[in-house]
């Protein structure tokens, strides 16, 4: 009785798997990955995009500019308060590109480009 108690223990802890055992000869790739306990997910993301930045159309090329950095900040600003549980990683307007229009006003324009870390669920 006791033989076979020890024969069964033996068999039970004697089941392992040896990295020869893992057939390599297949094509593609062989991953080995070994882990215990609960598997950790990805938390976070990275996401990143660009958007438009314009100014208000105005008379002088100076407060053309000034209307854009103003409606640059507006867009950082927006941008920081619809990510708050995420993390602003890049925020940046770039150079603008001022042009008159058929009414001699001046407009800038900008693309802008951020980079967000968005917690994922």
């Amino acid at each position: 009785m006791i033989l076979e108690l020890i024969l069964m223990a033996g068999v039970s802890f004697g089941q392992t798997a040896n990295i020869k055992d893992i057939p390599t000869d297949v094509e593609g790739e062989t991953t080995i990955s070994i882990s215990k306990g609960k598997k950790a997910g990805q938390l976070f993301e990275v996401t990143e995009g660009t958007a438009e930045v314009a100014g208000d159309s105005e008379i002088m090329v100076k407060a053309a500019r000034t209307s854009w950095k103003k409606a640059c900040d507006d867009w950082k600003k927006e941008i920081k308060e619809m990510n708050k549980d995420n993390q602003v990683l890049v925020l940046n307007c770039n150079s603008p590109k001022c042009a008159k229009n058929e009414s001699s006003e001046t407009t800038c324009v900008s693309n802008a480009a951020y980079r967000l870390k968005v917690k994922v669920n």
